[in-house]
């Protein structure tokens, strides 16, 4: 007890000792290293009973082990920074739980910034340099970019894609996304990193997300994949891609393979046509080829040809004639009816029935 400005008449009351109603929050003397705050949940009826639910905020100063810990015993939330060791109640230290940092719940968990977020584990010993500092990150995108470029402009060389409106686009709109990401010239004081409220996961070794149910990717525009190997899809049941417009494949080198273990390989053009340019060989090889055509069969081979129509069959060359067999017969007219397969077009059009920008 004290007196307010020495006053005897006016007393006032700093503080406590502990006793059997007020016991210290940690026992003693085992847990002489924990400092903080702990309170009680006050109940209707009981007030804040020795049993209830408490919050505390706790620093450990434990030898070689110190830690720091706000918790609340509601869906046991709390936050953990340190050598991590499980203090729950009065009797103080646990069990060791790891190091570094928690943040945990039983309950929803929330994490918003309405500038932007970066996710990373690229280390910075010691705190070094600023907070949103990412360099490695902004590296690795800006060589994804230049990726996506290049390969785009090999793909136009070739004829896969066009200048415009195809993967160039994309390689641009990441260009942008990049450039929002790394921010522009550093003023002194200020941190250009994150100009757009981007969200940023990044890792020096890899980046892996996993769910026993399923998982959906989604995005108003565009949806880039880029990696510098291999890109392997496995697939326990099917593979379904469904594209409203245009679906263009490009390889720069070795060959392109398409195998079915059992089953056919369909390709249909549902309003317009095949073309299979090679320039060198086209093999096709199987037990029985048909070829079947509603109007006409022309095969051409170095001005040589043979055409198959409704009227007849023409063969024209301008070199020899050469036919070899053991016997030869002319028998009369004779013809096969042509049976072309129904094209389920359905309706192509997708009219209204989907939006692809969110509405809130």
């Amino acid at each position: 007890m004290q007196w307010l400005d020495g006053n005897p008449d006016r007393p006032l009351i700093t503080g406590s000792v502990y006793n059997q109603r007020n016991m210290p929050p940690w026992k003693l003397a085992t847990q002489q290293s924990l400092m903080g705050l702990r309170s009680r949940e006050l109940t209707p009826n009981g007030g804040n009973q020795a049993g209830g639910r408490s919050n505390h905020l706790i620093l450990d100063d434990t030898n070689a082990k110190i830690q720091a810990q706000l918790k609340s015993d509601h869906q046991h939330s709390q936050l953990s920074l340190g050598n991590i060791t499980r203090i729950e109640d009065n009797a103080g230290r646990k069990d060791a739980r790891g190091e570094g940092w928690e943040l945990r719940t039983d309950g929803h968990g929330v994490a918003r910034s309405a500038k932007g977020m970066l996710i990373t584990t690229e280390g910075r010993s010691s705190a070094a340099s600023h907070m949103k500092d990412m360099g490695e990150t902004v590296q690795r995108l800006t060589s994804a970019r230049d990726q996506h470029e290049t390969l785009a402009e090999m793909a136009q060389q070739a004829g896969a894609q066009e200048k415009q409106g195809q993967q160039a686009d994309v390689a641009q709109i990441l260009k942008a996304q990049n450039e929002a990401i790394k921010g522009g010239a550093a003023q002194e004081g200020s941190f250009p990193e994150l100009a757009q409220p981007h969200l940023v996961l990044a890792s020096p070794a890899g980046i892996e997300t996993t769910t026993a149910q399923s998982t959906h990717i989604a995005s108003d525009e565009h949806t880039a994949i880029t990696t510098g190997k291999s890109l392997s899809i496995a697939s326990g049941d099917s593979l379904f891609a469904s594209i409203k417009n245009t679906f263009r494949l490009f390889v720069q080198k070795a060959n392109i393979k398409l195998t079915a273990g059992t089953g056919d390989i369909d390709m249909q053009a549902l309003s317009d046509s095949i073309n299979l340019l090679s320039k060198l060989n086209i093999t096709h090889t199987a037990n029985r080829i048909t070829i079947t055509a509603k109007e006409e069969v022309l095969i051409n081979g170095g001005g040589s040809y043979v055409k198959y129509n409704a009227a007849g069959i023409e063969h024209g060359t301008n070199g020899n004639y050469v036919s070899h067999a053991a016997t030869h017969s002319l028998p009369g007219p004779k013809q096969i009816p042509v049976t072309m397969p129904k094209f389920q077009r359905g309706d192509m059009d997708m009219k209204s029935k989907f939006k692809f920008k969110a509405s809130v």
